[in-house]
């Protein structure tokens, strides 16, 4: 099975393929879309909805699994992260869409929900048994994926 992860944000927007063979997982692709920041928001907006299009139709992943939009503090940051999470559902019409929680995230893959970046990082990479990765927002990407291919939903 092969999964596309997201990881939205209005300046990177974290992506990764990744697909699974029995108990076997290798990623694909990894990378990050960064609209430049002087562009006004509706065209950053479509900068990544095309990107993520165009990576669904080259991947054909069976199913797109998103991180949810974390509120924190800064909740005009999240209403922008929330409208790119709007897009890339858009560019994900047809397939099976998976969302997942931050924290949920980080305690598939470290165990505990309150993991740094870090530590996310580094059980990514060892997960996948790349040597790195090319930004924290690739890794979260990668990482939504495999939650998306570990919790069994079909």
């Amino acid at each position: 099975m092969r999964v596309l992860g997201v990881d939205p944000g209005l300046t990177a927007t974290g992506y990764g393929v990744v697909e699974a063979c029995g108990d076997d997982m290798r990623p694909l692709l990894t990378g990050t879309v960064r609209p430049p920041s002087k562009d006004p928001l509706p065209e950053r907006l479509a900068t990544i909805y095309t990107q993520i299009g165009a990576l669904i139709a080259s991947y054909q992943p069976r199913v797109v699994a998103v991180e949810e939009v974390y509120l924190a503090r800064n909740a005009p940051s999240a209403m922008l992260t929330a409208q790119v999470l709007g897009v890339v559902k858009l560019a994900a019409c047809g397939c099976r869409l998976r969302s997942y929680a931050p924290r949920e995230v980080k305690k598939w893959v470290c165990g505990t929900g309150s993991a740094p970046k870090e530590q996310m990082m580094g059980m990514m990479a060892h997960l996948l048994g790349v040597a790195s990765l090319p930004s924290d927002h690739a890794a979260d990407a990668l990482a939504v994926a495999l939650c998306a291919l570990m919790d069994g939903r079909p």
